[in-house]
């Protein structure tokens, strides 16, 4: 790895005030670069950080819509806990982030979003170049594992029911509009001529995404379950199988056995072509319960950490 300088100016750009003994949490600002959007982040920082020492670090990516304070934080602060520097973000368009009109679920932004992050972690004088990892929870889950294959930076993938394969065939895709409707909504607001229109991404009608995002498990006053509508022409293009054929780095997906995202999960999984990949599949556990229940994400994280620990 090149030798970065420990530059003040550098710290305070990234936020950082070093707390010995324990996890340090804090707040940061970068930029996605291909958007010129300011984003909002939480950087962490192990117990007994050393200024001296270089870190392996990872960039951890949540649901769908969602904002940096719920699934991703949940995941973020064990691994913080077992010594890696973690980030995790809101992206453009969502929470403290930037981005106009809000609510834009977007592929080719998220993966821009996620090269911000590893843009912003190769900037930190203590993170090592050489071990920058991903993680993704839900729809991050493909996005993540697209992000393995197209930033050659992010050394290891791990996918936390990755729930997009071709969205398209999924369940989700229930959520979406007729096509000509969205297109005219779009062409209007384009024009001036009409507001925003927008999906219900997550209805309080399905239990047990309601049993996460409506209680206090994962309700946040900065999430919202309204999406720009217009997303979802970008997002029935998005077929993350046929991406994933070229998946070149080691790669671990976790599943639930009841998880309703298990057949996507397992579709982006076996089109990795390599073996130096596993998937595992956390018994009893649904699709929600893996974002922050117990005793399931204990036990994904009996193959996380290995896997992380292996591979950078």
């Amino acid at each position: 790895m090149k030798k970065k300088s420990l530059t003040l100016t550098l710290l305070l750009v990234a936020g950082i005030s070093i707390k010995a003994q324990n996890m340090e949490t804090q707040k940061v600002v970068f930029v996605n670069k291909n958007l010129n959007t300011r984003m909002a982040g939480l950087l962490r920082l192990p117990d007994n950080f050393n200024l001296s020492d270089n870190y392996p670090a990872i960039v951890v990516t949540g649901p769908m819509l969602s904002v940096k304070e719920q699934a991703q934080s949940v995941y973020a602060e064990r691994l913080t806990e077992t010594g890696y520097v973690t980030l995790v973000f809101d992206g453009t368009y969502f929470g403290e982030s930037e981005g106009t009109p809000r609510g834009q679920e977007l592929p080719e932004v998220k993966q821009s979003d996620i090269e911000g992050a590893v843009d912003f972690l190769c900037s930190l004088p203590f993170v090592d170049n050489d071990r920058i990892g991903g993680l993704g929870i839900c729809g991050s889950g493909s996005y993540m594992s697209v992000a393995g294959v197209k930033e050659p930076r992010l050394k290891a993938i791990a996918a936390i029911v990755p729930a997009i394969a071709d969205i398209s065939k999924s369940a989700m895709a229930g959520f979406f509009r007729p096509e000509e409707e969205v297109k005219a909504a779009k062409e209007a607001y384009e024009k001036g001529e009409g507001g925003l229109m927008h999906l219900n991404f997550m209805p309080r009608a399905f239990d047990e995404g309601a049993a996460y995002y409506y209680t206090s498990r994962g309700t946040h006053p900065r999430w919202s379950n309204q999406v720009v509508a217009w997303s979802q022409l970008e997002l029935v293009k998005y077929n993350v199988v046929n991406i994933m054929k070229d998946m070149k780095k080691p790669y671990l997906v976790i599943t639930g056995e009841n998880a309703w995202s298990r057949k996507a999960s397992t579709e982006v999984f076996n089109a990795v072509p390599h073996t130096n990949k596993e998937m595992h599949v956390i018994p009893e556990a649904s699709h929600f319960d893996m974002y922050d229940l117990a005793p399931f994400v204990g036990e994904a994280f009996e193959f996380i950490v290995p896997f992380f620990g292996k591979n950078l």
